[in-house]
């Protein structure tokens, strides 16, 4: 099948047209450009916005048209040139005409630029060995937002992609129905030739089988995690999404000779079963940059001499490519360029962005789940099994329950687990930018909850207040410093944000008030944490 793709200068009158035309990237609200092609293509036919369009023609199609990175079919490449009323002859790339006897078939999506792509050298070639020369049928990317799992995927996916005969990329970011992703995959390994689609998804799967046998295909799935259950433990599916685990394990388990790439913050129930090191599913969980790679991501951001206090930055936000290129930009912008003044700072900045990936994933977490989170932000350190259990004694009875959250935690790669040489028992930490973006989050709900509690006068609005300790008791006198100063000073000064003083004062008491004659469980935390907020507001700590 011949591909087309414009040159430079094509790009630039395809910019123009299209913004005569009032044509958008977007397709989300304005698909004219697809309805016009697909009239050209195929005039007999009627079209309605929303699609199905014209063989060939589909959203990836048209924006890897518009970006001009990737080739796109000859026909569909002419189409569009002729709604936006330009020669294709005139801006067609002379160099990028493949032949239509060419063996290789690629398809990119919404893949992403990796012009710029530093380091990972031992990940590419453990996802190489996996993907061609060990010819597994499925590889889970998994990681935490921001470390660069697209990036890689993308630059294994170039290097490997003269040994498949078929390459297709697709984000699965707006969460598309399984029906309609295997009829554009279908449609695209046909060239166009399947006419009629099975009436069920179980039959489009046995369709894509069918051609994952007699062909080399790569197929690469982004952005898994957006089809996962939010408020649930890891692994499971929305509801009408989970046709996409019969996918998985029927590539995982049927005979074929195509490979499946998963890149997902959150490992599906599927890979946690199927995956193992000497079986044909593996995953692969990515971490931070080395210390030299990290420093050419900071070089790229103006950063021309790098002195000791880079190395410090680069463990801070523990090799983070995105949190990195965030931070630089703060360094350059706020401190001049000058690393050790912002580490002088002696509190981690997040930013505006990180927020909102961490909110992505945050907000995706079972109730549970956020608890042993907001300890270990509120406890500032590692904790073991047997020390979560001590803490969480009024929320958490059981201990298979709990051994199934911090599972689930490690699943969605926002737990670490590290060994213990002095318990013999493994403990487990977060990392720093979601310490802190957790620690921002829990002030800010608790003292909504203790506003809620001075209004309501009900003990079960006492959420948080009564599950997490503000300042524990048993612990050291610099630890107990630590969190009085983090915690709960920060609450307090918040809540003067909220009330008066002397009001705050006598709603406290008020709060006391209620929990007398209430049950130890019942009451938890709560009854410790206002007398401490009393204490801070007089002084006494």
């Amino acid at each position: 099948m011949p591909t087309l793709k414009a040159s430079q200068w094509g790009l630039a009158k395809i910019k123009q047209a299209r913004n005569e035309k009032g044509w958008s990237w977007s397709l989300d609200d304005d698909d004219t450009c697809l309805l016009e092609a697909s009239r050209i293509l195929e005039p007999d036919k009627p079209w309605y916005t929303g699609g199905p369009y014209a063989t060939g023609l589909s959203q990836g199609t048209w924006k890897r048209f518009l970006a001009g990175r990737q080739p796109i079919s000859a026909h569909a490449f002419k189409a569009y040139c002729h709604v936006l009323g330009l020669n294709w002859e005139e801006i067609v790339d002379q160099g990028k005409t493949t032949p239509s006897n060419s063996r290789s078939h690629q398809d990119w999506g919404e893949t992403i630029d990796i012009s710029i792509f530093y380091g990972r050298t031992s990940e590419l070639k453990q996802l190489e060995q996996w993907i061609v020369k060990e010819r597994c049928r499925i590889v889970a990317l998994l990681g935490m937002g921001g470390i660069g799992k697209t990036a890689l995927a993308a630059k294994v996916a170039e290097q490997v992609q003269s040994s498949f005969e078929y390459v297709i990329w697709r984000s699965l970011r707006h969460a598309s129905p399984l029906g309609d992703l295997l009829s554009e995959i279908i449609d695209f390994l046909s060239e166009g030739k399947e006419l009629e689609s099975p009436d069920t998804t179980n039959g489009q799967i046995s369709q894509l089988m069918d051609y994952c046998q007699r062909h080399r295909c790569l197929l690469l799935l982004d952005d898994v995690e957006t089809i996962m259950s939010s408020g649930r433990l890891a692994g499971h599916y929305r509801e009408g999404y989970q046709d996409y685990g019969e996918l998985i394990r029927r590539m995982a388990e049927e005979r074929h000779q195509s490979c499946l790439l998963l890149i997902s913050r959150e490992k599906p129930i599927e890979i946690a079963s199927l995956a193992g090191t000497k079986l044909p599913v593996r995953e692969l969980k990515l971490k931070g940059l080395s210390a030299e790679d990290a420093k050419r991501i900071l070089e790229t951001k103006g950063f021309s001499s790098l002195k000791s206090s880079a190395d410090a930055l680069i463990q801070l936000y523990r090799g983070n490519p995105l949190a990195l290129k965030i931070m630089a930009t703060t360094i350059q912008e706020i401190f001049d360029g000058n690393i050790s003044e912002f580490l002088e700072q002696s509190t981690l900045i997040i930013g505006d962005i990180l927020p909102n990936v961490f909110n992505q994933q945050f907000q995706r977490l079972s109730p549970l789940e956020q608890e042993i989170i907001y300890w270990l932000a509120l406890e500032n350190q590692p904790l073991s099994i047997s020390e979560f259990k001590e803490a969480m004694k009024f929320s958490v009875t059981s201990l298979s329950k709990l051994l199934a959250a911090l599972e689930s935690l490690k699943r969605r790669s926002l737990l670490e687990k590290e060994p213990n040489a002095e318990a013999n028992e493994a403990i487990f930490t977060i990392q720093p930018a979601l310490l802190k973006y957790a620690t921002n989050q829990f002030i800010d709900q608790v003292c909504q909850q203790i506003s809620t509690v001075c209004q309501t006068k009900s003990v079960s609005q006492l959420g948080l207040l009564r599950s997490h300790a503000l300042v524990k008791e048993q612990v050291s006198d610099d630890l107990k410093t630590l969190q009085i100063r983090l915690i709960l000073t920060r609450v307090r000064d918040r809540l003067y944000v909220l009330k008066d003083t002397e009001r705050l004062d006598d709603q406290l008491k008020a709060i006391l008030s209620i929990l007398e004659g209430t049950s130890d469980q019942m009451v938890g935390y709560a009854r410790l944490n206002t007398i401490n907020l009393l204490d801070a507001i007089e002084g006494r700590l």
